[in-house]
């Protein structure tokens, strides 16, 4: 039986990671949330930290969001971190059991809920994400993605688990699809399902579903001042609405059709601070992508006296580069710190 060959060779071949060594169904939700379009290694340091600093969910619910948000700094998807701390607020001490309490919760979605039944309550659940999926796909020898074809592998997946084990066959089911049956490329010959799987049948197990096709990805230009008053500097906080919500940065923003560089800086600061500010020095460009575009920034420093006029409907600091750390900041904004001391 298909489900008897994959968790045998689980058992003796799971990956050692830290949220595999719990049943608890709030340090099994923060794994899921993590992982989500992150990779493991990247996640595992994270995990451990966050654990030490909130263990439970009464200590993430009475942590200031600011502490918690720097936490995740770095983690990227911040509207996840907001959920999370919302979620956490609302709940007490008692994690919800059942998925029709867990898919209210915001950011838990049907994969989300499924695998936090699974693992941590044993429930007969499979949460299919891209891994699985693709998984399911190969197994059924399915090309064509479409909403009819994944649910016939959310059924298969059902169909074949194993009732004693659930958690383990979702756990399994990962490891597969991270390992010997990736989106870029296949290992069938060490895989355990091999002999059941259509898609190995193939000339070309990789096609099985198609792959997508790559967009390109759209480009922004923005120029940003590192504004400095007594050796300190200036950073705002983004709305908690907007992408990177509650996240601290440089003024600046993006570069209009037809305007400079340090045109564009100019005229950000004055709507962003109500400073004026003239020949600001150019440090340089740098570029980040994010999931969905890249950007390439202008980078300028400029030193003001009177700050008199400034007004930010935002929040807002005045801080040492040393007293940066305390502040969660996006990645691009280490970028430009790097860049300024070269």
């Amino acid at each position: 039986m298909l489900s008897k060959k994959l968790l045998s060779w689980y058992s003796s071949n799971k990956r050692d990671l830290p949220w595999r060594l719990t049943k608890n169904p709030y340090k099994i939700w923060i794994s899921e949330i993590m992982l989500q379009q992150t990779q493991v290694a990247t996640v595992i340091p994270y995990y451990k930290i966050w654990m030490s600093s909130f263990p439970d969910i009464k200590a993430l619910a009475n942590a200031n969001y600011d502490d918690v948000l720097k936490h995740w700094e770095g983690l990227g998807y911040y509207s996840r971190c907001k959920n999370i701390h919302t979620t956490a607020k609302s709940l007490g001490e008692d994690f919800p059991d059942t998925f029709n309490e867990l898919i209210k919760l915001p950011g838990i979605g049907e994969y989300t809920a499924k695998t936090i039944l699974a693992i941590a309550y044993n429930k007969q659940e499979v949460g299919v994400d891209t891994n699985l999926e693709r998984v399911g796909f190969r197994l059924l020898g399915l090309k064509k993605k479409s909403k009819f074809n994944s649910n016939r592998v959310k059924k298969f997946l059902e169909a074949i688990q194993d009732k004693s084990k659930p958690g383990d066959f979702n756990q399994a089911l990962m490891d597969l699809g991270s390992s010997f049956c990736q989106a870029k490329a296949v290992h069938c010959s060490l895989c355990p399902i091999t002999s059941e799987c259509r898609a190995t049948l193939s000339e070309d197990p990789l096609q099985y579903p198609e792959p997508k096709k790559n967009k390109p990805i759209p480009s922004v230009n923005v120029s940003v001042c590192i504004v400095y008053h007594n050796d300190r500097l200036l950073i705002l906080q983004r709305p908690q609405n907007k992408m990177l919500g509650g996240l601290w940065e440089f003024p600046g923003g993006k570069i209009e059709l037809g305007e400079s560089k340090e045109a564009a800086v100019i005229r950000e600061i004055k709507e962003e601070t109500n400073l004026s500010i003239l020949s600001p020095e150019y440090i340089g460009e740098v570029k980040h992508q994010y999931s969905h575009f890249k950007v390439t920034i202008s980078l300028f420093l400029k030193s003001v006296s009177n700050v008199k006029t400034l007004k930010i409907k935002e929040n807002y600091v005045w801080t040492t580069i040393k007293g940066l750390d305390k502040f969660a900041l996006p990645k691009a904004n280490y970028k430009m710190l790097e860049l300024l001391n070269k």
